[in-house]
């Protein structure tokens, strides 16, 4: 293992360097205890925190992008592990955020940081992450990656917002709900494919294509994490379930349902799942479960998710390179599994 010195944290980070190409699982091995040694040049009192978010668990799912689009270079191993960890500092920033405004006291079969702590801790926790991504980014030569994660974060927010200021208004059309998890959950995963492309030096076409993966597998995974809230478990899932439609959150199965309600029903509707509360009611959920049967919900929201997938094996079609295309094509496989035991 070799040992790099950050001056600006003035703290040691190990990092793995290989002759060969590395596999994901060692990679993701290395990948954690980088994590780990980068939230401990924290200050103390953050550093507990940090910790307690970024080890619960995940399915790591934008450093594997990383990996898959970066790892066919060898030499740059210490900067793809580097990159997946600035992503992965942004992304569970957002869930600490998430965390508060969903009122969720579960994440990743822990308590979350809000519900052990409050609030304030974890909106200041959220943003020492976000900061701490942005300092990691600038250790990289030139503005490229600085730039492209600052812009992406930026996005990811812009989307949650946007899904904030529409709680409740379950008219949102289709598209209008896919402009939203393009910004809050697609752009993450696009970045991470840009990163392992850039940093491995592909050329333009290639990482044109990567991106476009990404952006069509968050898609794909948000709309897949929808279906979960509503169709899925805590034990599966190991997450605080059925908030979205207690906070009034605009997802893919809400929309669909509305869509099809006659208007007294809808109406009846809106104004139990606006006076539900922060905790989500088991009465009013199974109703909606199944309403959403009744109305073949599920099997609409299916068919899109197929279509997305679909797409994306088409854009996996068009890479010339074929390693690449079978290990994005892995994490596309991971999806539609987890589709077919969510909805089976």
């Amino acid at each position: 293992m070799d040992a790099l010195t950050f001056s600006p944290t003035n703290c040691r980070v190990s990092t793995a360097s290989s002759s060969e190409n590395i596999s994901l699982e060692n990679f993701l091995v290395t990948f954690e205890s980088y994590l780990v040694d980068r939230a401990n040049c924290f200050d103390h009192v953050v550093r507990d925190l940090a910790l307690q978010a970024l080890t619960s668990g995940g399915k790591r799912i934008r450093p594997a992008l990383v990996h898959a689009c970066g790892s066919g270079n060898p030499s740059i191993s210490e900067s793809l592990i580097k990159a997946a960890a600035i992503v992965e500092f942004v992304h569970v920033a957002t869930l600490v955020h998430d965390d508060v405004l969903d009122d969720a006291s579960i994440r990743r079969a822990h308590k979350t940081v809000y519900a052990e702590r409050g609030a304030t801790a974890a909106i200041l926790l959220g943003d020492s992450l976000f900061a701490l991504a942005l300092e990691m980014a600038s250790e990289f030569p030139g503005n490229k990656v600085c730039r492209w994660v600052a812009a992406a974060t930026r996005r990811t927010c812009s989307g949650e917002i946007q899904q904030s200021f529409l709680r409740g208004d379950f008219t949102l059309s289709h598209f209008r709900y896919r402009q939203i998890i393009e910004a809050k959950t697609a752009e993450l995963f696009s970045v991470s494919c840009r990163l392992g492309s850039h940093l491995a030096g592909l050329d333009d076409e290639t990482s044109l294509l990567v991106r476009d993966f990404g952006r069509r597998l968050g898609l794909a995974y948000q709309i897949y994490d929808d279906l979960a809230d509503v169709f899925g478990t805590e034990d599966d899932f190991g997450k605080s379930l059925g908030r979205d439609l207690a906070h009034g959150k605009v997802t893919l199965p809400t929309i669909t349902l509305f869509s099809k309600l006659p208007k007294a029903e809808s109406s009846r509707l809106r104004k139990s799942l606006l006076d539900m509360g922060s905790e989500p009611n088991p009465e009013i959920i199974s109703d909606m479960v199944v309403l959403m049967r009744l109305h073949g919900v599920h099997e609409e929201c299916r068919v899109l998710l197929d279509k997305e997938l679909s797409a994306i094996g088409n854009t996996l079609s068009d890479l010339t390179d074929a390693t690449i295309a079978s290990r994005l094509d892995d994490l596309r496989q991971a999806i539609i599994d987890r589709v077919a035991v969510l909805l089976s």
